[in-house]
């Protein structure tokens, strides 16, 4: 009986313990010069302002986090790219990523079926980092097409400016 409690413990302790993006954010969201930002529901609605397809997008949303992070080394910068990658390792799929000698653009999709249930989109140009979290229920073809116009950048742009 012991036995099986300890491994079930065991089993509970890794599980908890994986790389999410919840555990990212909280890990850094104290972090010095760190912009964290957990929009509130209330809030959706002043964001889907920026396009149809954004306000659209916006409607399925349950979270949204952001992240801007100030790197004051390229071991910082190194450090932050790493515990990205752990992220989307973790049942996430690229959609698009660009890797050039100091910037990084990388938006990782995690499906259910036909429906994208998680998006991330990290861009890293060496002095900064910018995460954007998406939670939901989205339509694979749309994000696609948001991919390919490029909203997602416009849309992390636009929280730049905001927060």
């Amino acid at each position: 009986m012991l036995k099986k409690i300890l491994f079930t413990g065991f089993i509970l302790l890794f599980i908890s313990c994986g790389s999410s993006v919840e555990s990212f954010y909280d890990a850094h969201k104290n972090d010095t010069n760190v912009t964290a930002v957990q929009v509130p529901k209330f809030m959706y609605s002043l964001l889907g302002n920026l396009s149809p397809e954004m306000n659209e997008l916006i409607g399925n949303v349950s979270d949204i986090r952001y992240m801007n992070l100030p790197s004051s080394s390229s071991l910082r910068n190194q450090q932050i790219n790493t515990e990205i990658d752990k992220i989307t390792k973790s049942g996430y799929s690229d959609v698009f990523r660009k890797n050039n000698d100091n910037t990084r653009s990388l938006l990782s999709v995690k499906e259910q079926g036909n429906t994208i249930k998680q998006i991330i989109l990290h861009n890293s140009n060496g002095s900064n980092n910018s995460l954007l979290y998406l939670k939901g229920n989205f339509d694979a073809d749309k994000i696609r097409k948001m991919a390919e116009t490029d909203d997602f950048s416009k849309f992390s742009n636009a929280l730049d400016q905001k927060y």
